[in-house]
């Protein structure tokens, strides 16, 4: 069964009312399976369900951070 904790919702730049939403789902394809961080776009918090969703397993999370302070430098 999905156990989601939402982390933080951030304000989207350059929208009325989009957000990101960073959220931890336990066994998110099932029993046994892997923890993962869930990231969600809204465009408008209106929406029931996200314009894009990730989720990034959380064994590969360190790689992603780092990966986007990387990304992060050439602004």
């Amino acid at each position: 069964m999905k156990e989601a904790r939402l982390i933080k919702e951030i304000p989207l730049a350059s929208t009325k009312d989009g957000a990101i939403t960073v959220a931890t789902v336990k066994e998110p394809y099932g029993e046994k399976s892997s923890p993962v961080i869930s990231l969600g776009i809204w465009l408008s918090k209106t929406s029931e369900e996200p314009d894009w969703k990730v989720h990034i397993p959380l064994d590969n999370l360190d790689e992603v951070i780092e990966a986007l302070q990387e990304a992060k430098k050439e602004f």
